[in-house]
């Protein structure tokens, strides 16, 4: 009797949470550090190992947006120190705008330069952080099993569409069960295209992700739970303001997942399962002459630093990027699902004309991986302008907003790694 290779799966957790003062990523308004834990903040990961393959990797950390040199840095020494290929590796964070500023990432956020003492601890947390995610990998590598993959589709609704009331919003709840051979479910992972901004006080927390991946640890003990987040760009939580609503939505992540898992998944062909990834140029529009940017300097506040920033650039002899580097990258199963990754603050477009294109029924879009190098904005956004479309590429000392074109890019770019 022939042997069946049964597909292995293996999980990881670590607490990312600093016992040190730390300034917090995502709100630029911020001006002291804290000490104050609402609650901790985890990175996990999730080892898929199909037969005869390498394991794939999806890292999800509860933190705003670990940046592509952080991202490099541990897929490289996966790949030297456990042979993970680099179309293998994702790294996913929740967005949560509660958790630590890192070095590299949303550099002039805060619209002026950070005190040498708030950016030693920065530099301190990001190293120690750098080694605890190759830990937790290598923690999972290292406690892998037999199971399987199944997965679903629902859906919840707290999101809504922060530049226009009733505009587009996507409400997809899709969930992978990773059980053991015995049935028992080892990893939960689902995804929401939501900002992670439900609260804003200076305290570490993980906002409504992080509730919903406690809520079904809580209830699954078996399990490590994992939250993506969709593209979110344009969509935030509602109602906000207070730690319940943070919950309150939470909660409905983890009760419609938990719904969810009690009804028929489809099963996930790993034999099948194949990973690939691009990094394409995205252009930027017109550049601010050396006049313009000493005209904006005068203005003063985020415009103005930002501004200096660049003029100190062009004075050291730098050229400024005339594009972004940006990865695309996707995981197939075969017919049954693609899931793709998309890097950076994606608006909601990107998500609607995937799905309508290629099947809503099999893609699986998560944004916020990778890298976290700026807003994604669509044709529609560009045109219409404000902070998602351009005014907020000043907070990741980005030299100008992004060309039409970018939009098209992105979409061929999808439909080029699944073709």
């Amino acid at each position: 009797m022939n042997s069946i290779k049964w597909p292995k799966i293996g999980v990881g957790k670590i607490d990312i949470t600093p016992d040190y003062p730390i300034r917090l990523s995502g709100y630029g308004v911020r001006e002291t550090e804290t000490t104050k834990v609402v609650q901790p903040i985890w990175a996990r990961c999730l080892v898929i190992i199909p037969p005869n393959q390498q394991p794939f990797i999806l890292l999800c950390v509860e933190n705003c947006g670990i940046p592509e040199h952080i991202t490099e840095t541990v897929a490289q020494r996966l790949k030297v120190e456990e042979n993970i290929p680099r179309r293998h590796f994702t790294l996913s964070v929740t967005h949560t705008h509660s958790a630590p500023f890192v070095s590299g990432a949303l550099e002039t956020l805060f619209g002026q330069s950070i005190p040498v003492d708030h950016q030693a601890r920065i530099d301190r947390y990001t190293v120690e952080l750098t080694d605890k995610l190759v830990f937790v990998v290598q923690s999972a590598l290292s406690k892998v099993e037999i199971g399987q993959l199944s997965w679903g589709l629902s859906s919840v609704n707290f999101a809504r569409n922060r530049r226009d009331e009733g505009g587009p919003v996507d409400h997809d709840l899709p969930v992978i069960l990773a059980s053991r051979k015995n049935g028992e479910p080892l990893a939960i992972w689902c995804s929401y295209a939501c900002h992670t901004t439900t609260v804003s006080f200076n305290t570490i927390n993980g906002d409504w992700a992080g509730y919903a991946m406690s809520e079904l640890e809580a209830d699954y003990p078996t399990a490590t739970a994992f939250v993506s987040i969709g593209c979110a760009g344009d969509a935030n939580p509602y109602p906000r303001g207070e730690y319940e609503h943070a919950k309150l939505h939470g909660h409905s992540i983890a009760e419609e997942v938990s719904r969810l898992m009690n009804t028929k998944l489809k099963p996930l062909d790993l034999d099948s399962l194949r990973g690939k990834i691009n990094w394409i140029k995205l252009p930027f529009d017109k550049i601010p002459t050396r006049a313009e940017w000493k005209k904006r300097v005068k203005e003063g506040g985020a415009v103005g630093y930002h501004a200096e920033v660049q003029l100190a650039k062009i004075d050291s002899g730098q050229t400024l990027p005339s594009y972004l580097s940006y990865a695309v990258q996707v995981w197939q199963f075969g017919q049954d699902l693609s899931i793709v990754f998309l890097a950076g603050e994606v608006v909601v477009d990107f998500a609607l004309r995937l799905k309508n294109e290629l099947g809503k029924d099999t893609i699986w879009i998560s944004a916020y991986c990778n890298d976290l190098p700026a807003y994604i904005p669509s044709v529609r956004i560009l045109k219409e302008g404000g902070y998602e479309g351009k005014t907020a590429m000043i907070y990741f000392n980005r030299p100008t907003y992004f060309k039409p074109d970018v939009e098209e890019l992105v979409v061929s770019a999808v439909h080029s790694l699944l073709s």
